[in-house]
């Protein structure tokens, strides 16, 4: 410990030997220099401020649409990091095509330790038509500095312009279509723009499973229509057409998928009239009935028909009936639920030596030469549900879109709707709670309905006839949250005392909770932050069980003064939940890191003192008294003692630095007394009872001074918890830790 005890010493004893006649004694000890400015205390305890913790990066930039399996991140450097932590939030769109922003709970661990200020994200490893596409991405940076201990620093804000972090995929151009058969001598194939294309590659090939594809053309980025001039010869001939975008940095997007395309020759048939749809709007669980009048006969040919689909998530063509002499078809095949199909119907003259086809019906999702959409669907349950809380504790609200239907059909919702609920997850447990035959008023796309409470639910549409659907995903309501949620603060080390200290000498915490009262969470999560409202992260990579009570967090980061808030989320079966409680703590140090934080104080009080500063040294000797700067005195004494000195420093309830509530840091009362002989050797003694946030005291009796400063021997230091319960027993703490800045 810097104490001043050199200066103070030798102050005295050059009043003793002034008295003595031996002034060139001290002369010769300690030049007494009166021109050269003299240096003061403060000079010798200040310090330049130490790392204690690391901002996070000032910058976050994150690839939007430049790559199409991978989004890559660079982020400024930040000074004294040597790794980063990323976490990711994934974002869909809902059922009317918004993207929520995430929340804190949102973001889970992507990559804990990056050594470098960029990083890529691998999504897809083999890049083709995928629902990851629609899809954003949100990224959030943390920097660390594990070993030496640094408070790990804020995420980058995910809401603020310079570290938003959102990304998405470079996706493929959407909705490729192709002519088919509308003319003779020409096929055009159109797609949609991609942000940011500089061209875009056109490939052809005659198989259907797209192998032997051949570059046919590269257009500019301003176009999005390519026009396919077809030889005499190849008239007819079924072309399959994909379409790659360019980027500026050259990156490529994954292609298309495959568009048929082809002429008609001369003679071809007209495509069926009156395509009807029976069956298709939700009268079946897995077939969708296609009927059509039949095609004008042509002499020497016999009369054949295609049938292909497309639907409202892939816009490519899918044959389900080929060649079939017959004017209807059932399609069964691998229909999925929550999804509208588009028919279309192809006439075929045939006869041994000529195949004639005609063009499609125009009976697409947007018809061109006033044609009509033939659309059908299965019947199917919501494709969105959900459960937020209801106006009670014993109830929940179910949120539900309305089954599919086709945009363009009556307003009126032609279904009804069972809440099937049920208290386990077995399949036939669950028991219809009520049909809601009278539908709420729909609110921002969304039914809402409230139930009495279960564990979990799904949903049934039933249609006229009665039919009902298969079931919807179950969901379940998020628990609630825990009860009386504890974290230890400096507490003594039951339970902890087969964890180690961590690099900056904090012990762990022990969090503690009870479940809720009149719930079952499945599960829980922690959440640690340096701030009660934002910075969480996820501290338990899986959820703790539902018999968990507590945890113990042994955080390796976590510092000395530094009080760090738990938050504790309630998980139902699914994994989910929203509901947390947050209680703060900090771990006990140890014997010599409370020496430490204690002794900041004690060198902060000592450089408000003036009469030990003074330059001559026959000023030194009296008595002062000095104002902590929050609260308590600390009074000054020094006065010769025989042939020696004695020197009484006395802190009442004395107090520098508070915490983050404004509460003492360290608030000391005692002595730190010093006895010394005339060659400034002596030792110290008495005590310091400290309380504030790491309450306990030391002792001075067994320091010894030599020269006129500490020069070995040790303190004795206690430490205690809030309630007065010993953490560590009386203990040594060598004297070279209070030379320690």
């Amino acid at each position: 410990m810097k104490h001043t005890f050199k200066y103070i010493f030798t102050m005295l004893l050059c009043s003793v030997f002034i008295f003595t006649s031996c002034y060139t004694w001290f002369e010769d000890k300690v030049k007494m220099d009166t021109e050269t400015p003299q240096i003061s205390l403060t000079d010798f305890l200040y310090e330049a401020p130490k790392i204690t913790n690391l901002d996070p990066p000032e910058q976050l930039i994150v690839s939007q649409g430049l790559y199409s399996g991978i989004i890559k991140l660079h982020w400024t450097d930040v000074p004294n990091a040597t790794s980063y932590r990323i976490e990711r939030a994934v974002v869909s769109a809902d059922s009317n095509g918004n993207y929520p922003i995430p929340e804190e709970g949102d973001f889970s661990v992507l990559e804990k330790y990056v050594f470098h200020t960029n990083y890529s994200d691998h999504i897809l490893s083999d890049p083709k038509s995928n629902s990851d596409y629609s899809k954003l991405y949100y990224y959030r940076v943390s920097a660390e500095n594990i070993v030496k201990g640094y408070e790990s620093s804020d995420f980058t804000d995910y809401t603020a312009q310079e570290t938003f972090g959102l990304g998405w995929l470079l996706a493929p151009p959407q909705n490729i279509s192709a002519w088919k058969g509308k003319k003779e001598d020409s096929i055009q194939i159109s797609w949609e723009k991609v942000p940011k294309a500089r061209s875009y590659q056109i490939y052809r090939g005659e198989k259907s499973n797209g192998t032997g594809m051949e570059l046919l053309d590269t257009v500019k980025a301003n176009q999005n229509v390519f026009l396919n001039s077809i030889e005499p010869i190849e008239q007819g001939t079924e072309f399959y057409y994909k379409v790659v975008a360019v980027l500026g940095n050259d990156s490529l997007s994954a292609p298309t998928g495959l568009a048929l395309g082809y002429t008609r020759k001369e003679g071809a048939p007209e495509p069926p009239d009156s395509i009807t749809i029976e069956n298709g709007k939700g009268q079946s669980l897995n077939s969708i009935k296609i009927k059509w009048e039949p095609a004008a006969d042509k002499e020497n040919y016999k009369t054949f028909y295609s049938v292909f689909r497309s639907s409202s998530t892939n816009s490519l063509l899918k044959q389900i009936k080929k060649e079939t002499s017959e004017t209807s078809v059932v399609d069964s095949d691998n229909l999925e639920p929550g999804i509208i199909y588009y028919y279309y119907v192809q006439s075929i003259y045939k006869n041994d030596i000529d195949f004639l086809k005609s063009k499609f019906s125009d009976t697409g999702p947007e018809p061109e030469d006033d044609g009509e959409t033939a659309y059908g669907y299965l019947l199917s349950a919501p494709s969105d549900v959900e459960i937020t809380d209801g106006s009670t504790k014993d109830k929940v609200t179910i949120k539900w879109t309305p089954a599919v239907r086709y945009v363009k059909e009556e307003v009126t919702d032609p279904f009804t709707y069972i809440i099937q609920s049920s208290d386990s997850l077995s399949a036939d447990s669950f028991v219809d709670f009520e049909e809601i035959t009278s539908i709420p008023e729909i609110s921002e796309g969304y039914y809402s309905y409230e139930v009495s409470k279960k564990n979990f639910y799904r949903i049934i549409t039933v249609n006229s006839d009665g039919l009902r659907s298969e079931p919807s995903y179950i969901v379940a309501p998020t628990p609630e949250a825990p009860e009386t949620v504890t974290v230890t603060k400096t507490s003594a080390l039951t339970g902890l005392q087969n964890y180690n200290y961590n690099t900056n000498e904090v012990y762990p915490v022990k969090i503690t909770w009870t479940k809720p009262a009149d719930d079952n969470p499945y599960g829980y999560y922690i959440y640690r932050s340096t701030s009660p409202d934002s910075g969480y992260r996820r501290i338990t990579d899986l959820p703790l069980s539902a018999s968990s009570t507590s945890f113990i967090d042994e955080n390796e980061t976590a510092r000395p003064g530094t009080y760090y808030y738990y938050k504790v989320v309630s998980l139902n079966v699914l994994g989910q939940g929203k509901k947390g409680n947050v209680d703060y703590g900090y771990g006990a140090i140890t014997r010599d890191q409370w020496f430490r934080e204690y002794n900041k104080t004690i060198m902060s009080s000592q450089a408000k003192l003036t009469l030990m500063h003074k330059s001559n040294d026959m000023d030194k000797l009296g008595s002062e008294t000095i104002k902590g700067k929050f609260s308590g005195t600390l009074s000054y004494n020094a006065k010769i003692a025989g042939l020696g000195a004695e020197i009484t420093m006395h802190y009442q309830d004395y107090c520098d630095f508070v915490d983050s509530f404004d509460n003492p840091y360290y608030k000391l009362t005692g002595n730190t007394d010093t006895t010394s002989n005339m060659s400034a050797n002596g030792n110290m003694h008495e005590k310091v009872t400290c309380t504030g946030m790491y309450p306990g005291y030391a002792i001075y009796n067994n320091l010894q001074i030599k020269g006129g400063a500490a020069g070995g021997g040790y303190y004795l230091v206690e430490t205690y918890d809030q309630t007065g319960s010993i953490i560590l027993p009386e203990g040594n703490v060598d004297w070279t830790v209070g030379e320690q800045h």
